[in-house]
């Protein structure tokens, strides 16, 4: 089977992950991938040992929204992906050219991976979404990441019998920075990562952060990731012990961040699923997270990390001030996670579970 992948995305760690799902596809067939010339990682790409079209998209949120409506580059990358002969194309993470593209390429099989069945809050989110919603409708099969938003698809016109349900893979990449020699239980920092929006919870985080600080000096929040801050600028004004990095975190930086945390607190009030807690089951990094979207399916509650309500403070505190006082127990939850994520989620199983798709797709 000859199988062409398409990943646009610019930034962040969609293409790693989709380099490391074609490279684990290629030993079931063979393999070519198209991608942007303008993703941080293309360097990564050039050096892979498959096939790769190098395609120039856009490099700002102006150029993205007019690139739509420009077919001339969309045209010339759909007829050099069906020169390639493809049996079926796989879209990792749908990008705004996606729909047309499927358009163009509309005889050929194609699985579509929807990341986000119910959009985030905010414009952007909701168009990334429509987007989404309308690849996953021409697709010939959809993935999604947790099996609860198998009957969120349905609902929206996509029968049942075309979706499949493939966990979050575990993000390998990260765990090559692994330092045996750092003791993170220590260092009593409490570390949120990952893009600053209004769904992530940090007021939420700030509020039980204070009461905790009120009884433990010695503990630290380090808030590290890139967004608007602007709506918590009181709450982290009132609250002592307090970091923040409030910039685009490359992925060679990712690994010191959540190896020097004692935890990971995500107190989300909606997601779909959650790639920072792949990125800490690589690095075996306990969890507290919340109990929306797919991420019971990622947590066991009180085995491989914590589960706590959406919006609660008074559980977050509970659950942070319990892995401080017990750092032997949220080493383990930690342990857990790498374990239980890496038997579940390996690229392996992941890789076999597309091919299944693909012979879905196609037949």
């Amino acid at each position: 089977m000859r199988i062409g992948l398409v990943y646009l995305g610019r930034r962040g760690p969609g293409g790693p992950i989709t380099l490391l799902l074609a490279k684990h596809l290629s030993r079931h067939g063979e393999i070519f991938c198209a991608v942007s010339e303008n993703s941080d990682h293309v360097q990564e790409w050039k050096k892979s040992p498959f096939p790769v079209i190098i395609v120039p998209t856009f490099r700002t949120k102006t150029a993205a929204f007019l690139s739509y409506f420009t077919s001339v580059r969309i045209t010339d990358l759909a007829r050099r992906i069906r020169e390639r002969t493809p049996d079926v194309i796989i879209y990792p993470m749908v990008h705004p050219w996606t729909p047309r593209l499927q358009r163009g390429l509309r005889d050929i099989p194609d699985v579509v991976v929807v990341h986000d069945p119910l959009p985030h809050p905010g414009l952007l989110h909701r168009m990334s979404g429509l987007w989404e919603i309308r690849a996953a409708r021409r697709a010939s099969r959809c993935v999604v990441l947790g099996q609860m938003f198998v009957e969120v698809l349905t609902k929206q016109g996509i029968a049942k019998d075309r979706i499949d349900v493939i966990p979050h893979g575990v993000f390998v990449q990260y765990a090559g920075f692994k330092n045996p020699a750092i003791k993170p239980e220590a260092t009593n920092t409490i570390l949120f990562f990952g893009r600053i929006t209004e769904y992530k919870g940090i007021d939420v985080l700030l509020k039980a952060f204070q009461r905790l600080v009120r009884e433990r000096s010695d503990v630290r929040l380090q808030i590290v990731g890139d967004g608007n801050l602007r709506p918590y600028e009181a709450l982290l004004k009132s609250t002592t012990n307090v970091t923040v990095v409030n910039r685009w975190i490359d992925e060679s930086e990712v690994a010191k961040y959540l190896l020097n945390a004692s935890m990971l607190a995500l107190p989300y009030t909606s997601a779909s699923q959650s790639g920072v807690i792949a990125a800490a089951a690589a690095l075996a990094t306990p969890v507290i997270a919340t109990r929306v979207g797919a991420i019971p399916e990622q947590i066991v509650d009180k085995k491989t990390g914590v589960l706590i309500d959406p919006g609660s403070v008074d559980q977050l505190f509970d659950a942070m001030k319990l892995l401080l006082d017990e750092p032997r127990f949220a080493s383990e939850l930690g342990r857990n996670l790498a374990q239980r994520t890496n038997e579940t989620a390996n690229w392996d199983l992941i890789a076999a579970s597309f091919i299944d798709t693909c012979n879905k797709a196609v037949s």
